[in-house]
């Protein structure tokens, strides 16, 4: 008889660790099922893909994600079908902004969706000095000292960029410090 109990034991310890064993593969493969939202997720990180979920754009399928470790390289040709464009650099960061979403537009299909980010310099954040809030003040010393370009921008200066240049906004969204945007371009066939 005890022979049996541990044999059943034995059998029933080896279920649980097939089982957890195809729990891990399933979950693994989930991850891996899907290579655009894992660099999504990598490069941009957790809130970019927060806000695709918020927007349940998340499954949808031709979502490409503009890198800036790829020096935005892409072809017409990679364009044709994409129903969703995430760019991960915020649009205060864009040197030439009106060139390059004017390319976007161009090469884009009619009504494809543009996602992005900025942050909103022109947010006082409850600061008591608006005129001067210090971290604004401080990254402006920064990013004179390296040279940089990060433009002041509020929403409504990233709404007039992005209709100026053929994309209508239809959500933002704040998600720590970050707004976030889903545009659509306004091009017909």
């Amino acid at each position: 008889m005890d022979n049996i109990s541990v044999n059943k034991k034995t059998e029933i310890k080896k279920k649980v660790n097939k089982i957890s064993s195809d729990v891990r593969n399933l979950s693994s493969g989930a991850a891996r099922s899907n290579p655009v939202i894992d660099s999504l997720i990598t490069e941009g990180g957790e809130d970019f893909y927060s806000f695709l979920k918020y927007l349940k754009l998340n499954c949808e399928k031709d979502i490409m994600v503009l890198s800036p470790k790829h020096h935005y390289y892409f072809e017409y040709r990679d364009l044709i079908d994409v129903k969703i464009l995430i760019n991960i650099v915020k649009l205060n960061q864009i040197k030439n902004l009106g060139s390059f979403l004017s390319t976007l537009f161009r090469v884009l299909p009619p009504r494809s969706k543009f996602i992005g980010c900025f942050s909103d310099s022109k947010s006082t954040n409850g600061s008591r000095f608006p005129f001067f809030p210090p971290a604004k003040m401080f990254n402006k010393m920064i990013n004179f000292l390296d040279s940089k370009t990060e433009r002041d921008m509020g929403r409504k200066d990233a709404i007039k960029y992005l209709e100026a240049h053929g994309f209508s906004v239809e959500e933002m969204e704040e998600i720590n410090d970050l707004i976030y945007f889903l545009s659509t371009s306004s091009k017909v066939k």
